[in-house]
């Protein structure tokens, strides 16, 4: 991250503040036609399970946030994952979790937190998908043998512990469960569909009294931040179905992520377009100091003559002090670099500010190659080297020192 990420305010933020963002390269390497581990996890395995995990969260937040885009997954993939997911849902009351989970045998030895994880948090992120595609892609639902009774099920799974982790993290893991159900819009459904869930209805009630109460009370390893125990309440109280609420942290992510991504591909290009673009305006003014750096070089005498050894010798830094400008040549790299539409404005201004120290060292590299072969230059027994380039005023970035050697 290049950018400090801003709290957004919950309690204010409408739909039209928030614009749809989807990645140009959503949420790392990923595809909708690699298919994921098989399910359940049958080893306790922490990276298969992170993987899945994963890859759960990634299509879920697709499917939720990149809505209506180019990004959004088509209905044949929606379809495909969902019908992986109903197949591979456990159907055995004897295990230990009880059917309706996408978790792993009852003899698996684990610690019970490791459990609590391999049970429940893909079971959240499934259910949540289940949910939507209901919701929002009836017509792909409709494709999909099993799909109510697989989303009854799993809807009774993952409540069983009110949506509790386990230990000192046991209240954070609650709050993170609450977003992933909120991707799913779940809590909304079952308030719509409270004469169906009743029970559930009650859970519900349960785990907002727990968040006022227990979780508001916590101290030390256990406590939780004000700001994400008033988002869940919202989440929970039915504020889950607003796309303005749950996704702009995922828009705010991806946003941030590609403008990083944007001002680091500046960052190759742009050093040297400033470089030939500047070079003209600092060779004027070297022309008129290299005579002194010409003595300099000649005053040296080595205390040994070595038949056809060169002498070694470095001059002292002389500094031109110029009044030079590299907007013009970032914001042409900007233009180029093909920044995403819904990326907020780039500047050469936030540019710098980002990554200012790198881009000039690049910069004063390829200025010493420009005079490495620039012919005015090229015949003298010594080279001209740009040592550093940094602005005299920190608030008005227009006037540059040069410090400039000859090295021989």
């Amino acid at each position: 991250m290049i950018f400090i990420t801003e709290e957004l305010d919950f309690e204010n933020l409408s739909s039209d503040q928030v614009h749809h963002l989807v990645p140009k390269r959503p949420l790392g390497e990923f595809s909708w036609d690699t298919p994921i581990r098989p399910l359940p996890l049958m080893d306790y395995d922490l990276t298969s399970y992170q993987a899945a995990v994963k890859g759960f969260h990634q299509r879920l937040t697709l499917l939720r946030c990149a809505r209506n885009t180019r990004h959004s997954p088509t209905d044949a993939q929606i379809e495909a994952f969902t019908r992986y997911l109903v197949e591979n849902q456990r159907d055995n009351p004897k295990l230990h979790f009880g059917h309706g989970s996408w978790a792993i045998p009852e003899d698996t030895a684990m610690p019970s937190d490791a459990a609590v994880d391999f049970a429940f948090v893909p079971s959240y992120l499934a259910v949540a998908w289940l949910v939507l595609v209901t919701e929002r892609y009836p017509h792909v639902a409709g494709n999909v043998t099993g799909m109510a009774k697989s989303l009854r099920r799993g809807l009774r799974f993952i409540f069983i512990k009110d949506l509790k982790g386990s230990g000192y993290d046991s209240n954070r893991e609650l709050l993170k469960a609450v977003e992933y159900l909120s991707l799913g819009g779940v809590f909304s459904f079952i308030a719509d569909h409270r004469n169906e869930y009743p029970r559930l209805v009650e859970k519900v009630r349960a785990i907002e009294t727990n968040v006022m109460g227990t979780l508001a009370s916590a101290k030390d390893y256990s406590a939780t931040d004000t700001y994400s125990r008033q988002k869940a309440l919202q989440l929970i109280r039915g504020s889950d179905k607003d796309d303005s609420l749950v996704c702009p942290p995922v828009w705010h992510q991806w946003q941030l992520s590609q403008s990083a991504w944007a001002y680091n591909r500046v960052l190759e290009i742009a050093p040297s377009i400033a470089a030939r673009t500047i070079f003209p305006l600092v060779k004027e003014k070297t022309v008129e100091v290299v005579q002194r750096l010409r003595e300099a070089f000649h005053a040296v005498k080595p205390k040994h003559a070595v038949f056809g050894q060169r002498r070694q010798v470095t001059s002292d830094p002389i500094e031109l002090k110029l009044d030079v400008s590299f907007d013009s040549s970032i914001e042409s790299v900007i233009g180029q670099v093909g920044i995403v539409p819904w990326v907020n404005h780039l500047s050469s201004q936030g540019f710098m500010k980002a990554l200012g120290q790198t881009f000039l060292s690049r910069f004063s590299v390829e200025l010493s190659d420009l005079y490495a072969n620039d012919p005015d230059f090229s015949e003298e027994e010594f080279a001209l080297v740009i040592q550093n380039v940094r602005p005299v005023n920190a608030i008005n970035s227009l006037r540059y020192r040069f410090a400039l050697v000859g090295k021989g």
